[in-house]
């Protein structure tokens, strides 16, 4: 089993995200968006490597399912980080990261 670990970008990302959806669509969404993003997560500890290689190097991806983000993490010896959260439409990687 991987340990997760979330850096303190990827846990903005993750409040920013439920603040959208509690201000847009209320607390039953903001509630259904975070169960999935946790389920999605769920998995991670057993199958890391189940997610698609990342665009920037060293990096993987996690596809959340149903929902408009992407995951990047970093697979270490034992552990899984959580690095950011990214909405698809969003220009990822970032100019002169890739």
């Amino acid at each position: 089993m991987f340990k997760i670990n979330w850096t303190e970008e990827a846990e903005q990302d993750l409040e920013n995200i439920l603040l959208y959806y509690l201000e847009q669509a209320g607390l039953r969404v903001a509630e259904a968006v975070y169960n999935r993003i946790r389920d999605q997560f769920g998995q991670l500890d057993s199958f890391p490597e189940s997610t698609r290689v990342g665009r920037v190097q060293g990096t993987r991806e996690c596809v959340i399912s149903r929902l408009p983000y992407i995951a990047v993490i970093d697979v270490g010896h034992d552990t899984v980080t959580v690095l950011s959260v990214v909405h698809t439409a969003r220009k990822y990687p970032p100019e002169g990261n890739g």
